[in-house]
This record gives C-alpha cells, sequence and structure tokens, in this order.
C-alpha cells in the first residue's frame, strides 16, 4: 500500500475475511482472505466502500 492508501472496513463471514481499502485515485476495491489464506481480489474499484464491500461478500456467499 502507498501512503494514501488505507483499509477503510473489515468484515469476517465463516472464516472469510472480507476487506475495503480505499486508493486516493481510484477509489474503494475489495479483497477477500479464503480458510487458505489466500489473498484474493477482483480487480475492480468501487466508488463506494458499502459497494465494494456488497462485492466482497457476494463472493463469499458464492464460493463459500
Amino acid at each position: 500500500m502507498e501512503a494514501h492508501d488505507e483499509v477503510v472496513q473489515i468484515s469476517a463471514m465463516n472464516g472469510w475475511i472480507i476487506g475495503v481499502s480505499h486508493y486516493k485515485d481510484r477509489g474503494y476495491q475489495c479483497w477477500i482472505v479464503n480458510p487458505d489464506l489466500d489473498v484474493l481480489s477482483d480487480g475492480t474499484y468501487y466508488s463506494t466502500s458499502s459497494a465494494a464491500m456488497s462485492a466482497g461478500r457476494a463472493f463469499v456467499e458464492r464460493y463459500h
């Protein structure tokens, strides 16, 4: 992460961690840590943190 990037939300669902980071010039991005401790991201930037979190939750619900 660069100095102006920050983690803005973290949530947990049944062994998965969902995080949202804010990137100053790009927006919000979700990332997921699965039960095997792999870190995953869809590579998409969202205009709001809630949209990014919703994308992360949808991913976990789909692949859980």
